[in-house]
């Protein structure tokens, strides 16, 4: 069975039966805005540019911790939220991570909002999982940690003017890689083991 988890997944008994955890009180209802077919996690997903224009291939799947099914959005006053669905949840044996990376309003084709997490693993020296915003849409990138509360990883809207009441993140797109090298600053982001096709666009709703 298929489990929610976003990219800041819990350990606990309950969650891992459940697959759910609680968002914020007065966070909206959570939108799907990436889907993905079963059992394509195989490593070929548009190598190279990986960016969502050719999605998936059907060669069959070698990996279920890093095969993506869905990434859905919701946002309060204060706060985006992710939240991943996946075959089965990371740590796996091999360090993995996840990426969802979106355009902001006027921006075409740079898809430069990246939120990302790593997952301790072989290949690389984490000992828990870290999340963080990796920014370019400036022009020069500017990585902020992010906050984690069970499976959901919190994005203060602050952040960016992308993330502002009425604003749109467009063409947005997920990856899951091979987690390599030290710190997450540092770590390796490919091979890409599952990509997707451009999603749905989502509208912040406060």
């Amino acid at each position: 069975m298929k489990r929610a988890l976003s990219i800041a997944v819990a350990v606990s008994a309950l969650i891992a039966a459940t697959g759910a955890f609680p968002i914020h009180a007065s966070a909206a209802k959570a939108t799907t805005v990436v889907k993905d077919p079963a059992g394509d996690a195989n490593g070929v997903n548009d190598q190279g540019a990986s960016d969502g224009s050719v999605g998936d291939q059907n060669a069959a799947g070698v990996s279920t911790v890093g095969d993506l099914d869905s990434v859905s959005l919701s946002n309060d006053a204060k706060n985006l939220y992710v939240t991943f669905l996946t075959e089965a949840p990371p740590p796996a044996t091999e360090g993995v991570g996840y990426r969802v990376r979106f355009n902001p309003t006027a921006t075409a084709g740079a898809q430069c909002i990246n939120i990302e997490a790593f997952f301790p693993g072989a290949g690389n020296d984490l000992t828990d999982f870290q999340a963080q915003l990796r920014d370019s849409c400036g022009g020069t990138t500017v990585t902020t940690p992010l906050k984690i509360l069970g499976e959901v990883i919190t994005v203060p809207r602050k952040l960016d003017k992308a993330f502002a009441a009425g604003a749109k993140l467009t063409a947005p797109q997920a990856q899951s890689f091979v987690c390599v090298g030290s710190g997450a600053a540092a770590l390796g982001t490919y091979p890409v083991l599952d990509t997707t096709k451009v999603g749905t666009d989502y509208t912040f709703t406060k």
